[in-house]
Order: structure tokens, then C-alpha cells, then sequence
């Protein structure tokens, strides 16, 4: 210690202002991983609730994030088991083609994601009791219209598949041909939604075409549409 100086003034004052911020610094690292993800899915679920309230469509880029963000378990994506996938996707096309001559004019004319719910929420079960099939394609508009507008989507099959998927008897030929009516392309796309992409999803269930008979409302609407084009 030199003359004139005591303990205190012996300090260097650049070292105590690197000693605070180190400190600083170090208090914010102590805060566990985990209090800090809590705290981060709490605010989310805030802001989910309050997103759920408004009467808009959510943008499909705040889902995506709030998809991300709400899981829990980081790593790797399970895939969708098939079992589970076809079952929302046989569920899906009994819905849509029981529906299918009042929704398809104004559906496939929709420009938006919020055209698209204002076609399918009026349809769609309650939301407290809505099926978890059912939330697929009505709870995610965005993916819907991305499809619709996407080059898998054929918006009319032509005549002589019409015809074929309209047969009575069951068989291999007839269920493929049903597979290209617009109600299956759409259930094949958002089956697996949003656990796989709509190509995946939609890949995969075209691979194994729905068995069930095109319904009665469906298979009505195309007849009238194979009529005209014989008379």
C-alpha cells in the first residue's frame, strides 16, 4: 500500500464497475432453465386466451410459434400414428360429404383464412365438444386455403372418375377413383394437421383410400353435375 492511500481508495474503480456487471450478469444465469419456461408458457397461454376471444382467424404464423412454444418437450417430432391418422381422415370425409353441396361454392371461392372459417365454424360442433377430427381443418383455415390453392388439389375429377367412384359395388378401382372427389383430397390433406404438413398427411392417406361409400348428399351433387354434361 503506498502513502496517502487507505483500503478504500486503494480500489480500482474499473475493477469494481467490471466486478458489479460480472455480478449482474451472473444473478440473471442462476435463474433455472425451468422457472423461466413457465413463465413463458404461462404468458402464451394468456395470449392464446386472449387470441380465442377475438372473432378474426388467428395468423397462421402466431399458431405455428404458439404450437412451438407450448410443447413442453423439445426434440424430435413423434410421427402421427396411422391408425389414429385414418380414423380422423374417414371421420372427415363422412362430415364433409354429408355437407359437401352447401359449403362447396362458397369454400372453394373463399380468397381468405377468415373466408374459410366463416364456411366451416357455422357447421362445425360447438367448440367445448368439438371432435378432435373436426378441430384438423376448422381450427387451422390457413392450412386448409394453402391447400386449396396448392397444384394437389383437384377441384373436379374428371366424368368417367365421377362415375367410377359413384358405383355401387366395393372394390379397389372404385375407392381409388372416390379418392380423387374433392371432399377425400381435402380429408387426405388435413387428417394429420398440425402434427404432419397437409403434403404429408395428404400423401400418406391417399396411399390407402377411404373404403366408405361416397355419401348420399356427395354422390347426389355429382350425379346432377354428370347429368348435364349428358344432356
Amino acid at each position: 500500500m503506498t502513502h496517502g492511500r487507505n483500503v478504500k481508495t486503494c480500489v480500482n474503480p474499473r475493477s469494481k464497475k467490471s466486478a458489479s456487471l460480472l455480478t449482474g450478469f451472473s444473478r440473471e444465469q442462476e435463474k433455472s432453465l425451468e422457472e423461466r419456461m413457465e413463465k413463458l408458457e404461462a404468458r402464451v397461454g394468456q395470449m392464446q386466451g386472449e387470441i380465442d376471444r377475438l372473432s378474426g382467424v388467428m395468423p397462421e404464423h402466431i399458431q405455428e410459434v404458439l404450437d412451438s412454444i407450448g410443447k413442453k418437450h423439445r426434440g424430435p417430432q413423434k410421427k402421427m400414428d396411422e391408425t389414429e391418422l385414418l380414423l380422423n381422415r374417414d371421420s372427415l370425409v363422412q362430415w364433409l360429404e354429408e355437407l359437401w353441396p352447401k359449403i362447396v361454392k362458397p369454400l372453394l371461392a373463399a380468397k381468405t383464412p377468415r373466408e374459410v372459417a366463416a364456411v366451416l365454424r357455422p357447421i362445425a360442433t360447438p367448440r367445448e365438444i368439438r371432435p378432435e377430427w373436426q378441430k384438423r381443418i376448422v381450427g387451422h383455415p390457413a392450412k386448409l386455403l394453402e391447400f386449396l390453392r396448392s397444384e394437389k388439389f383437384r377441384r373436379r375429377p374428371p366424368k368417367k372418375t365421377a362415375a367410377d367412384a359413384l358405383g355401387l359395388h366395393r372394390s379397389e378401382h372404385r375407392q381409388r377413383a372416390a379418392n380423387r372427389l374433392p371432399t377425400r383430397q381435402i380429408a387426405n390433406a388435413m387428417a394429420g394437421i398440425p402434427k404432419l404438413k397437409w403434403r404429408t398427411s395428404f400423401d400418406k392417406c391417399s396411399q390407402t383410400p377411404s373404403s366408405y361409400q361416397v355419401g348420399h348428399n356427395t354422390a347426389t351433387y355429382h350425379r346432377s353435375i354428370l347429368e348435364r354434361f349428358h344432356q
